[in-house]
């Protein structure tokens, strides 16, 4: 990664507070589940508004494991980042975290990262620093840990934490650990131990790695890193996580998200095992940016699946049309074309008088839900956020229901329910196109979900 203490000048520090509840087990590492969606979550305040992950089950993402961090083991408290994990300022996020496991997504804790001393407390004096890490884990109901060993730590020490953890909570707890991409490899390193070593010696301990292809030390741009890594003979692909940057801001090295997904689409069929990509950070991750962060696991489970699980977007290329457009190249298939990052001519735009867009989804079937991407979700000003607007559907083409009506919408990603609704064509009439006086309407994708 690296994993960044509040490396993001955004963000400002991260908060947790204080919940009990029992650890829960996960599945036991000798059945691991293959292509995991797994999102850091590290940045939990931006300007001072709380940035809650629950989003991503409340949206039906498919994110399988979210870790929370940077836990720190200083030389008189347990930090996470700048604050005691009990700090009231975290309630809420445990609450949150807590909802999401019984949702069935695991939540372990990241511990290390870019700032040092953690694990070098860890391989000199454990028996003062284990205990308290051990704390963490109980006091917190987590499902495992993420080692993000980022300063030299020796194999024996390495190997004792991992064998504790192991005796103290079970094969089921889910021990994970954060490698540059090159250590699996053969090639740089930061963490002092050798992991060949390790995966040979402790291996049936670990779950898996969540490499890291970026920050110079590898790209998703193709599969050729990981293909390296593979083809040692050592590391097998379902224990292999991709990780990659989900933002340009967040480190260097960020692939686009149609070259990301065709590699992890490509990963998938030549390793039917793959272990899946995770994501540094939450909180900004594109496309959705900092409006709605939950979209980008969902583009992860839609890549690794080829579509077959998960949400399916029943408009995606769906026949479209809509009220005059800006530019010949706004169109209204723009918005049904799968992407809000394809810059500022990736979106429907008009300026009628009479302002709509309409999907016809080729045959009538039962709908769940709509979601409007607006300007601000394709990384305009939220000032061109559509204010005003209302979401209709039909079996004909003719005789339209009003289903959802909004009338002050500031927010760049809206989700309207529908269930129970059977429908052919939805429609959305916009009224104010914008928070201001900016008279073009401008929306990058609505999605249709059954």
């Amino acid at each position: 990664m690296f994993r960044k203490a509040l490396a993001i000048a955004t963000a400002a520090v991260i908060g947790v507070a204080s919940l009990t509840a029992p650890a829960s087990a996960a599945e036991n590492r000798h059945t691991a589940d293959s292509k995991r969606v797994v999102v850091y979550y590290q940045t939990q305040y931006v300007n001072g508004v709380y940035v809650s992950p629950k989003a991503l089950t409340d949206n039906n993402t498919g994110v399988t494991d979210v870790l929370v961090g940077a836990i720190h083991l200083d030389p008189d408290v347990v930090h996470l980042n700048d604050d005691p994990p009990e700090s009231p300022k975290f309630t809420q996020m445990w609450a949150d975290l807590h909802a999401m496991q019984a949702k069935g997504v695991h939540v372990s804790a990241f511990v290390g990262g870019a700032a040092q001393g953690s694990f070098q407390r860890l391989d000199t004096d454990f028996a003062t620093y284990y205990p308290r890490l051990k704390n963490l884990v109980t006091t917190y109901g987590l499902n495992g840990l993420d080692l993000d060993v980022e300063e030299s730590m020796s194999q024996a020490g390495i190997n004792r934490l991992i064998d504790q953890l192991t005796t103290d909570f079970g094969t089921g707890f889910i021990i994970t650990l954060a490698p540059v991409a090159t250590a699996l490899s053969g090639g740089g390193n930061l963490s002092g131990f050798n992991y060949e070593t390790l995966e040979r010696d402790r291996g049936a301990k670990i779950d898996w790695y969540n490499a890291q292809f970026y920050c110079g030390w590898g790209s998703m741009a193709n599969t050729t890193g990981y293909d390296n890594i593979i083809n040692r003979g050592l590391f097998t692909p379902n224990k292999v996580v991709t990780g990659v940057v989900t933002n340009s801001a967040n480190c260097s090295g960020y692939v686009a998200l149609p070259t990301l997904k065709n590699t992890l689409a490509a990963l998938v069929a030549k390793y039917p095992t793959f272990g899946g990509v995770d994501g540094w950070e939450y909180f900004n991750s594109d496309p959705g940016g900092t409006a709605a962060p939950w979209q980008w696991a969902r583009e992860m489970t839609s890549a690794m699946s080829g579509g077959s699980t998960g949400p399916v977007n029943l408009a995606l290329n769906k026949a479209a049309t809509g009220s005059a457009a800006c530019a010949t190249s706004e169109g209204p298939a723009k918005a049904f074309n799968g992407s809000v990052s394809g810059g500022n001519s990736d979106k429907f735009c008009s300026l009628a008088s009479s302002k709509w867009l309409q999907v016809d989804l080729g045959a009538s079937q039962a709908l769940g839900s709509v979601e409007v991407s607006h300007a601000a979700a394709g990384g305009e000003s939220a000032s061109f956020n559509t204010r005003a607007f209302t979401v209709q559907t039909s079996t004909n083409g003719t005789s339209w229901t009003t289903r959802s009506t909004v009338t002050n919408n500031t927010a760049a990603v809206t989700t309207h329910s529908i269930t129970g609704v059977t429908a052919r064509y939805v429609r959305l009439n916009i009224t104010t196109p914008t928070q201001g006086t900016d008279p073009a309407a401008r929306i990058y994708e609505l999605k249709v979900f059954a």
